[in-house]
């Protein structure tokens, strides 16, 4: 129904008021008085009302209107703001001194809804925190609202399934319970699917409870927020789907965030959630803000808050914020071992807080003290030290030259140390001890073919050489070739496939093609860095050796692209670090492992080994083994190994290249 104004009462009760606002307000109308006033009041009782304390009071109108008795006051106030009031001023809310709507009056002045919650809030006499009640309990103390919906009291017997459960609906069969509400079926207007869908405030439209919680990257302003609207290809924000500010209500805690109420946004709630984890009793170090202030620049918070929910988080931060006077690696490392403890480290080191150190060196050294620490025998730790630390870790260190190590490098000296120390605790059963060992010995070891038989000959080796046992004799294994077929034809047939189908990932096309042309191992494609990358008269310029390489078309544009996508945090990483890795890892400052890349290439039917022994079959036919080395980044005896086993000729390498045709690449595109 319309609301309407008696006229007749005009002079008596609405005059005042209208001689008030042609002094205020000379531009406006009569007529659009009258009508702020309707929508203000639908019965004339409550028109008559308003106009008289207005008139009664002119200073309401004025940013006073706080202080009004009557909530129709308010509605007034805006109507004539809509009306197009230049002098009338929106009341502020007297407590926290922002401009929201005002709800209850307390001492007189009416406040916003958080204030209002804080200026009733009582102390829960359940929980035993600051909260508005929503109830009573039998002693008269009061019980807050998410106390009340856990107390079986609130809850009332299903309709559907029976059971005692919080009511979500009232139907005419009685009360319904969240689990057997029904709602009916539509289009989700964002995704497009169809499903059970609540209509959305923001835009009106069905939306479906996956794409209520969905983020994304807003396609009109480019930032991350919640998908308050458009399409999955053309995402919108609450700010570019309606950019009216008196449409949406912000945020109660940082009042930026617009939302369709004043709940605490997702990164004010996190925030909030960091700092009661990470405030030690003593206060916070710098290091813990380092972290902090980069969980406060992710993209996507409500990842972060799903990682605080996952058991032992919150255990494990708080155990580092307690860490004192500060954060080190010697420290993490006496806290118990644990994949969330690593991945807070990797986030600790990006965010400046710690220095960057090689993880799988770094776990390899503590190993390799307690295998020694296991032995029974004195001299055996001895020489297993010898042998382990001098020996390998000191060949491997100089092998790196301040590079990561690689997962492969890691391992084979797990193995050789392992099968070391199976070999000393043999002879230790038998009552001797490397020095004493006999030929006799060792071939019964090797004869009884255990599992570390093949590795230890090394050891044995490696004993005799530096005079800790007498001179024995072990077997070595030597490279006599690739195993396993070279198909030439397959090589060119999964190169054509990755150079041209768009469907596969960019990352997994240009990793499968560094394979298949130019025999890269996965430790190091994973290693790759934007700064192996360099451009000169418009070409691209990879570098796998000492030398680069120049990359042809199309290879060069994924390449390209794929140094283009690192300025994007990877998916599922918890914060924005800027990246330099080609092949960036979930965990934020490192890359994809070699075992992760692995199974990627082999979803898409790749036979990494093969692939690779034939293209480097194929090169060492056609390159010479010291140009090959320099180009490939392999060592120089292994490029004249596979020189020899190809049967490739360098003298007559000037000869073929003068004849070659530049179109031959060509044809596999």
């Amino acid at each position: 129904m319309t609301a309407r104004i008696d006229r007749s009462l005009l002079g008596q009760q609405v005059g005042p008021l209208l001689v008030l606002l042609a002094d205020l307000e000379p531009t406006l109308e009569t007529e659009a008085v009258l009508a702020a006033l309707c929508r203000a009041a639908a019965h004339p009782a409550g028109q008559r009302a308003i106009a008289h304390e207005v008139a009664e009071r002119p200073e309401l109108l004025t940013s006073h209107g706080a202080a009004a008795t009557l909530p129709g006051v308010l509605r007034f106030i805006d109507a004539m703001l809509l009306a197009g009031a230049t002098t009338v001023v929106a009341p502020l809310c007297p407590r926290c001194g922002k401009q929201r709507r005002l709800g209850r009056p307390f001492g007189g002045l009416r406040l916003c809804d958080g204030c209002t919650r804080q200026a009733v809030a009582m102390t829960c006499g359940r929980c035993g925190k600051l909260r508005p009640p929503a109830r009573r309990n039998d002693n008269g103390h009061p019980i807050c609202q998410a106390c009340w919906s856990r107390d079986p009291r609130s809850w009332k017997a299903c309709t559907k399934c029976g059971d005692q459960r919080r009511v979500a609906a009232m139907t005419d069969a009685g009360p319904v319970c969240t689990r057997c509400r029904t709602r009916p079926e539509h289009v989700c207007g964002i995704c497009g699917r169809t499903a059970r869908c609540t209509i959305s405030r923001a835009n009106g439209q069905p939306m479906c409870d996956r794409c209520r919680e969905r983020w994304a990257v807003c396609s009109h302003c480019g930032t991350g927020a919640s998908v308050k609207g458009g399409t999955l290809e053309a995402p919108l924000c609450a700010r570019c789907l309606n950019p009216d500010p008196a449409f949406w209500k912000r945020c109660g805690t940082c009042g930026i965030t617009w939302q369709l109420t004043t709940a605490e946004c997702a990164r004010c709630s996190l925030d909030r959630r960091l700092r009661r984890i990470l405030t030690a009793t003593s206060g916070t170090s710098t290091q813990i803000d380092q972290l902090r202030e980069a969980f406060a620049r992710v993209e996507r918070p409500d990842h972060a808050l799903d990682w605080l929910n996952k058991p032992g988080v919150r255990d494990t931060l708080h155990a580092v914020a307690l860490i004192q006077p500060a954060i080190t690696h010697q420290a993490l490392d006496a806290l118990p071992a644990s994949g969330t403890l690593s991945h807070i480290r990797s986030m600790l080191v990006v965010a400046g807080a710690l220095p960057p150190r090689d993880e799988r060196l770094a776990a390899l050294e503590p190993w390799i003290k307690r295998v020694i620490a296991a032995r029974k025998s004195l001299e055996h730790q001895q020489v297993l030290h010898a042998y382990a630390i001098w020996h390998h870790l000191r060949r491997l260190r100089a092998r790196l030259a301040d590079q990561p190590a690689s997962h492969h490098q890691v391992t084979n000296i797990r193995h050789n140390v392992s099968a070391a120390a199976a070999l000393l605790d043999w002879l230790h059963e038998r009552g001797s001890t490397v020095a004493t060992c006999t030929q006799a010995d060792l071939d019964q070891w090797l004869a009884s073919k255990p599992a570390h038989a093949a590795r230890s000959t090394n050891f044995a080796r490696w004993a005799t050489t530096h005079h800790h046992a007498p001179r024995l004799t072990a077997p070595a294994t030597r490279w006599t070739g690739p195993a396993g077929p070279l198909d030439q034809d397959q090589r060119w047939a999964d190169t054509r496939r990755l150079l041209h189908d768009d469907t596969i990932p960019t990352a997994d096309r240009v990793a499968g093609l560094l394979i298949l042309l130019y025999a890269q191992k996965l430790n190091v494609i994973t290693t790759l860095t934007t700064q192996h990358l360099s451009h000169a008269d418009g070409q691209t310029l990879l570098k796998l050796g000492s030398r680069p390489i120049v990359l042809p078309a199309p290879l060069d544009r994924l390449v390209n692209d794929l140094a283009d996508a690192t300025r994007q945090p990877p998916s599922g990483s918890l914060i924005n670090t800027p990246s330099t890795c080609l092949f960036p890892g979930r965990w934020p400052g490192r890359p994809l492992t070699e075992g992760a890349l692995a199974r990627r290439l082999h979803a898409h039917g790749l036979q990494l080994r093969q692939s690779r022994n034939t293209a480097l079959f194929m090169l060492a036919a056609e390159v010479p083994a010291a140009i090959l080395a320099k180009m490939l980044g392999i060592h120089i005896k292994a490029a004249v190994q596979w020189q020899q086993l190809s049967s490739g000729d360098w003298t007559a390498y000037a000869a073929e290249v003068s004849q070659r045709n530049p179109e031959e690449f060509r044809q596999f595109q």
